[in-house]
């Protein structure tokens, strides 16, 4: 049940991937290749209409012929109105409902813009059409900006849960109210939102791509506090989510100074809790080195390495603070510097 569960949460995104073809220096027969998105260029009911009867289904129609398993998959409807159908004809997709739409009710109906056409392309953005079966919609926004370094920011789905769930929704089993996903740059929208509501917003990154929330590898980030939304305050702004990867390396900048352009040296990150764990990087001559850390606490050092067949030790410089590492993050620039630089006598008291 869980699992069902979580599949059903995750419906409203489409797996975030890159579309991959193999580069040609001729057009393939037929013409040149299919780059323009599809769109949606027409919809029944039309965007905000009111007094939709409840027995009513939405039609879309697109602009080109459409990849009918995506555009399904990528077809949510919140609140859901029941099990819901899919037909087509050509390019119109018709969705109806095992039952009738409930009594004053907005409804809001999400494509996603990973649907794309029998070609491969993606629409690219998210499409929402909002409808009642009342005399008015609702009147609620939240919209903010999903920001990332690492991690995707576009097709990311973002979740808007009822705020008695708490701070952080166990979303394996619950389901959320609403749904959208970002744009290609990162921003989102939820609208038709029931005002005097509370929600907590968060963002979902699916790594596996297997649509269904697994804790131990996929990864949400939470926007920290909850969004209420009032008769008075019936928008939200900038509600913006910062997504960290916390797989991702910290890394640690430095440059090495020297008069020797062929010594070679050998740079080591070793981990204050566990020092078996080193990270090492080498170089010929002086200049920048950059390491690659996972998050951790770690003590830098920079050895100076003798010819091979030299009895020599290695000459070390330690930095004693020890750098506390984040994914993502950049430290430094940390200096070595090996020798002294010769200084120019000062002249003799007295002298010219």
């Amino acid at each position: 049940m869980r699992h069902r569960r979580a599949l059903a949460l995750l419906a409203c995104a489409l797996a975030a991937g890159a579309l991959a073809g193999c580069a040609r220096s001729v057009f393939p027969p037929g013409g040149p290749l299919d780059t323009v998105p599809p769109k949606i260029i027409g919809m029944t009911p039309a965007d905000s209409t009111v007094n939709v009867a409840r027995d009513a289904g939405v039609e879309l129609i697109f602009s080109e012929a459409m990849d009918h398993a995506t555009v399904r998959d990528g077809i949510r409807v919140y609140p859901p109105p029941g099990r819901p159908r899919i037909d087509w004809s050509g390019r119109r997709v018709r969705v109806t409902w095992d039952q009738p739409l409930a009594e004053s009710t907005t409804y809001v109906l999400v494509v996603s813009g990973q649907a794309r056409d029998d070609r491969g392309v993606p629409m690219g953005r998210p499409i929402t059409v909002r409808f009642s079966t009342g005399g008015s919609l609702d009147s609620g926004r939240i919209s903010g900006v999903l920001r990332t370094r690492t991690l995707v920011k576009r097709g990311v789905p973002i979740l808007a849960f009822d705020e008695s769930l708490g701070p952080r929704p166990d979303s394996t089993d619950a389901l959320p109210s609403y749904a959208t996903e970002t744009d290609t740059a990162g921003a989102y929208e939820l609208t038709a939102l029931p005002v005097e509501h509370g929600f907590r917003i968060l963002a979902f990154f699916d790594i596996n791509t297997n649509g269904a929330i697994d804790p131990g590898t996929d990864l949400i980030a939470y926007y920290p506090d909850p969004v209420r939304l009032t008769r008075a305050r019936a928008r939200a702004d900038s509600i913006n989510i910062v997504a960290t990867d916390p797989r991702a390396p910290a890394v640690l900048n430095g440059r090495i100074a020297s008069r020797d352009s062929t010594s070679k040296y050998r740079v080591e990150a070793q981990d204050t809790e566990d020092s078996s764990l080193v990270i090492r990087v080498e170089r010929t001559g002086p200049g920048p080195f950059t390491v690659r850390v996972s998050a951790g606490t770690y003590r830098l050092r920079v050895a100076s390495l003798p010819p091979p067949d030299s009895p020599e030790e290695p000459v070390w410089i330690t930095r004693e603070e020890p750098i506390v590492a984040k994914p993502e993050e950049e430290y430094g620039p940390f200096e070595f510097a090996f020798g002294t630089v010769e200084e120019t006598p000062s002249p003799p008291e007295g002298g010219e």
